[in-house]
């Protein structure tokens, strides 16, 4: 299973794609590590911005795509913007789109032995919640299949 984890903050959709197989976790490397929506006043924008995704997901195998729930108020609100990108990503057909809490993450996070440092396995640090958000995802399936 080939997930991608996303956080949005303001109009990005910051990614990190992992895989679990055979007990071992894979972080390829990826052309991109986030997609941005620079405008969402007509629809055009918007469809660019979902078309480039899937085609990152199709081409990268990944079949699930886990975004990390942002806040609706308060000081750590969502972006009007990511909203949008939210939407547009649960509204792809070819993917399963999951939004996963941040207590569902923290007990994913919990179950592992080890969590991994988004430096050692290539990543640049703003990744590190796309990446613990996908490796949450994955720990909590492992533990439902055992």
């Amino acid at each position: 299973m080939r997930v991608c984890g996303v956080e949005l903050t303001g109009n990005e959709a910051i990614i990190s794609i992992m895989q679990l197989k055979n007990g071992l976790y894979d972080v390829p490397k990826v052309r991109v590590a986030k997609l941005a929506l620079p405008d969402a006043v007509n629809s055009d924008p918007l469809k660019k911005f979902q078309f480039d995704f899937a085609q990152l997901m199709k081409d990268y195998q990944v079949d699930t795509v886990v975004i990390k729930q942002r806040d609706l108020k308060g000081k750590y609100a969502g972006n009007p913007l990511s909203f949008k990108i939210e939407a547009a990503l649960q509204l792809m057909t070819d993917l399963k789109v999951h939004v996963l809490s941040n207590h569902y993450i923290k007990e994913g996070l919990s179950l592992a032995q080890v969590t991994p440092d988004v430096i050692e396995l290539g990543l640049k640090k703003f990744q590190n919640q796309a990446m613990l958000t996908a490796f949450a995802y994955l720990e909590q399936q492992a533990a439902l299949s055992r």
